[in-house]
C-alpha cells in the first residue's frame, strides 16, 4: 500500500470522522513512529554510505544531498561507523563513539587533519556528526537503527521502513487514534481498533529477523569475587 491508500482506507473505515478536524498526514507519521518504537525490527536497520571531505569535521544526517536514502527517515542510533582506509587491498577502520565532554570540546577545536578515529553527535543536535578533521576523502559507512520521519509535505507516497505485511497495522493505528478522538477511549469502536492495532504490532514482533535460524546470544564476562 501507499501512504495515500493507507490514509484513505483508514478514513473510509472510520466514517471520515477525522478528515476535516485532524491532520491525518501528521497522525500517519506518529503511527509509523509508534510501531517502530516498540522493537528493533530487522527492517529498521539501515546502512548509509558517504564520502568525507578533507578538513570537514561535521556532517548533517538530515542532508538530502549527502544522505538521499534518509529522505523519509531519521537515524535513531548508530551501531557501527567504519571508514575505508585503503581500497586495494581493502583495509577498514572503525570509529569509536565518544561521550566525554572534554573530549568533545577537544574535537570541536581540533584543526589538525588526520585519519578520523572517533565520532560523536554535536551537542545541541540529534543529527550532526562530529569527527576528527579528515586528512582524506574517506569512503564511510554508517549502520544503525532508523525511524520513519516523512515530512507532511512530501511527494513520496511510499511507506518508509515498515514492510508491506505491516501496512494493515498502520491502518489499524490510524483508526484507533481517529476513533479515540471522535468518541473517547472507552468507546467500543475505539477499543476494538486499539485491540486490533496492538495485535498487529504483536504479529510484527513475532518475527524479529528475516531468517528463523537467528538466535540472540548474550555473553556475560565478569570477574568473580571469592569470599574467604
Amino acid at each position: 500500500m501507499t501512504r495515500t491508500e493507507i490514509i484513505n482506507l483508514a478514513n473510509q473505515l472510520t466514517e471520515r470522522k477525522g478528515e476535516k478536524v485532524l491532520d491525518l498526514q501528521t497522525l500517519y507519521r506518529f503511527v509509523l513512529q509508534d510501531i517502530c518504537k516498540r522493537q528493533r525490527f530487522w527492517w529498521r536497520r539501515v546502512q548509509v554510505n558517504f564520502n568525507m571531505t578533507i578538513n570537514t569535521p561535521t556532517y548533517d544526517l538530515t542532508s538530502a544531498a549527502l544522505f538521499p536514502s534518509l529522505a523519509q527517515l531519521a537515524i535513531e542510533e548508530i551501531t557501527k561507523f567504519t571508514i575505508i582506509t585503503s581500497p586495494n587491498p581493502l583495509q577498514t577502520a572503525e570509529l569509536v563513539a565518544v561521550f566525554d565532554p572534554e573530549t568533545v570540546i577537544e574535537m570541536q577545536n581540533d584543526t589538525q587533519t588526520q585519519q578520523p578515529g572517533r565520532y560523536t553527535i554535536q551537542p545541541g543536535s540529534s543529527s550532526i556528526l562530529l569527527v576528527d578533521p579528515p586528512d582524506a576523502a574517506y569512503d564511510s559507512y554508517i549502520i544503525g537503527w532508523a525511524m520513519p520521519n516523512p515530512p507532511s509535505d512530501t511527494t513520496d507516497d511510499s511507506v518508509p521502513l515498515i514492510p508491506t505485511w505491516g501496512h494493515n497495522t498502520v491502518v489499524s493505528g490510524l483508526m484507533a487514534k481517529i476513533f479515540r478522538f471522535a468518541y473517547g477511549s472507552k468507546n467500543e469502536k475505539a477499543m476494538d481498533a486499539a485491540a486490533e492495532y496492538e495485535q498487529g504490532i504483536q504479529d510484527l514482533e513475532s518475527k524479529r529477523w528475516f531468517d528463523p535460524n537467528y538466535r540472540s546470544q548474550l555473553s556475560l564476562a565478569e570477574d568473580a569475587v571469592r569470599s574467604t
